[in-house]
């Protein structure tokens, strides 16, 4: 201000639906955004719950969006964030219908697992729609040797077993990175991909921040194999001719590009089959 006199600025402003429109989000993902902070907003004047969105600032996060695709950064519809519990009730849905009741936690279950480390689960949407999850579990290791050699299913771990992240040199369970078929391959393998990814990042980021000496997956389909192997995870128990494997691997401070070799070996496999075909 200069001398008292009060700058007026000259703003335009979006109404939310043009600027769901602009950014190109469904409606429950642009109001958690908006409630998060992730998005400008502002109330109108003379009123309690009416909201604005500034126009410059909106068109600058579309654009940037965009130049992040073209970047190849990883789709923008697609997040991945902690699991609320109405997320857990869905992932007990989606795991019921691809898996079967034996080998799916109830949702009781992964509720008491959730009141003693509610840091251990992850969803994924697409558009706001729920298509996949994640966990890794700090688990006793005399409770995660069991599990491996299929003494005990995920469904017997003792609530006692799970542990805190903070707690020193604690083994951890790569419980499950499942998406939801879509009856699209292209949506599966965008889905898929980026599920993984962001799974072994958030993965690398606990390595780096807690005392983790052990990690341990099962393989129970080949795929699911083949994933731990790329990922250097050794093979330590084979079991029902193969049909079950336990992984176990004890340094996993590699960096990002070889996530990134696992993806494009996955996708270049992918367009050799179809290929074939």
């Amino acid at each position: 201000m200069k001398g008292g006199e009060e700058i007026i600025l000259n703003i335009e402003y979006y109404t939310a639906e043009e600027a769901m429109k602009v950014l190109k989000k469904a409606r429950s993902t642009f109001f958690k955004e908006v409630d998060d902070g992730k998005i400008p907003s502002e109330l109108e004047p003379g009123r309690q719950r009416g909201r604005r969105y500034p126009k410059n600032a909106i068109d600058i996060l579309a654009n940037r969006g965009e130049r992040r695709k073209i970047k190849g950064k990883g789709p923008q519809h697609l997040v991945l964030a902690p699991s609320t519990i109405a997320d857990l009730w869905t992932e007990v849905l989606i795991g019921l219908e691809m898996y079967g009741e034996d080998d799916v936690p109830p949702f009781e279950t992964l509720l008491e697992w959730r009141d003693i480390n509610d840091e251990i689960f992850m969803h994924l949407k697409d558009q706001g729609q729920s298509v996949g999850y994640s966990s890794l579990m700090p688990i006793e290791e005399k409770v995660l040797q069991a599990l491996i050699h299929d003494k005990i299913r995920e469904n017997d771990i003792p609530l006692r077993a799970i542990k805190q992240w903070t707690d020193p040199g604690i083994s951890v369970y790569v419980a499950t990175v499942t998406v939801k078929p879509s009856g699209n391959k292209r949506i599966d393998r965008d889905r898929g991909g980026f599920l993984i990814k962001q799974t072994v990042k958030w993965a690398l980021t606990l390595n780096r921040q807690f005392d983790i000496k052990n990690w341990y997956g099962i393989g129970a389909t080949k795929e699911g194999q083949k994933l731990f192997e790329r990922l250097g995870f050794e093979e330590i128990v084979s079991l029902y001719d193969g049909e079950r494997k336990g992984y176990l691997v004890q340094d996993i401070k590699q960096p990002v590009k070889l996530i990134n070799e696992v993806l494009a070996d996955m996708k270049r496999e992918k367009s050799d089959k179809k290929t074939e075909q």
